[in-house]
């Protein structure tokens, strides 16, 4: 088990024995493995996906926190799920906690909670706490994060400064979706427009409230992009249509497709089955068969596996051409 750090920033003062913490400025920590752990810098921020995430290092190590949005509630952490928090350690082994402990040791679940228990309007901040379980990819290592506390972070919530009455959230909110409603999931467009139906209901949740979570419950089924990087959005990848893509799983390999960078198991990389380079893998479909190739096996429709033409046995099929046409083999029926 390594030894790691946490988070924290700033001034703190300790009173009744340790046990509680009061800021008096922006602050991060926790404790990793038991040990006292505090951030020399964070950051909160929407990346390009319209994740929402905390940033904290000491120079040493990082700690990510990966929420669906900065409201206020509890976002559950765990195999498979959206809300993800990593630990980076000093050489650069990341553990996550949608990384699986190795089949041979019993220790815990990866598991965690991120729990944001109030934003503040006034200087666009939020506050809250946090504990993971986190394992290495090989699943042989894992840390622990406990009693983690994030105060006063600010993030930019909203480009605008003034703050929406409820009324005007409400409006904003509604125009938000309607462009939402109206754009196609395949437009170039979707993830910016739902990045920005997303924002509108985190503001008229600002504004309004949300007692009964209702607003929540729609961020929380808005998928605006690409988490596995693979060159299809996240909400494309709901091949059963139920609005679930984490039960969605190609190849059976127990990663559901919005997270495999290979959907299909060919060993060819979802981005890389874009036959003809136009950036839509959706569309490259090399036998006809109506199955694309890269949720297609079976690439060519010749009865070999794509993963079995790799003539040459160096793991990477495009390379093997046994008849000289320029075609590879697994892409080639003749």
């Amino acid at each position: 088990m390594k030894k790691l750090l946490v988070l924290a920033l700033t001034i703190f003062t300790m009173v009744s024995c340790g046990d509680e913490i009061e800021f008096n400025s922006p602050a991060m920590q926790g404790k990793v493995d038991g040990s006292n752990w505090k951030a020399v810098s964070y950051s909160g921020y929407i990346d390009e996906n319209g994740k929402s995430i905390i940033t904290g290092d000491n120079n040493y190590e990082t700690v990510s926190l990966q929420v669906s949005s900065f409201a206020v509630g509890t976002y559950l952490l765990g195999e498979s799920n959206t809300n993800i928090a990593t630990l980076i350690d000093s050489d650069l082994q990341e553990y996550s906690t949608n990384n699986l402990p190795d089949e041979n040791i019993e220790l815990y679940p990866p598991d965690g909670i991120i729990e944001i228990t109030e934003f503040n309007s006034s200087n666009n901040s939020i506050t809250g706490k946090f504990w993971f379980n986190a394992y290495s990819a090989s699943g042989t290592e894992t840390v622990n994060f406990s009693q983690g506390i994030f105060y006063n972070l600010p993030i930019p919530f909203s480009s605008d400064p003034v703050l929406l009455s409820c009324d005007e959230a409400v409006a904003a909110t509604i125009a938000a979706q309607e462009t939402f409603n109206s754009t196609s999931t395949t437009a170039p467009a979707y993830p910016t427009v739902c990045n920005a139906y997303r924002a509108a209901l985190m503001d008229q949740q600002t504004a309004c409230g949300d007692d009964t979570g209702v607003l929540q419950a729609i961020i929380d089924t808005l998928y605006c992009g690409d988490d596995d990087n693979d060159g299809v959005l996240t909400i494309n990848e709901d091949l059963n249509g139920d609005g679930d893509p984490t039960n969605d799983d190609t190849d059976g390999d127990s990663i559901p497709n919005y997270l495999d960078e290979d959907d299909d198991g060919d060993s060819i990389l979802t981005i890389n089955e874009d036959i003809d380079a136009d950036g839509d893998v959706v569309n490259d479909d090399t036998d006809g068969d109506s199955i694309p190739n890269y949720l297609d096996n079976d690439d060519d429709g010749d009865g070999i596996l794509t993963i079995d033409e790799d003539a040459n046995g160096d793991g990477d099929p495009t390379n093997d051409d046994t008849d000289g046409d320029s075609i590879p083999d697994y892409l080639d029926n003749n």
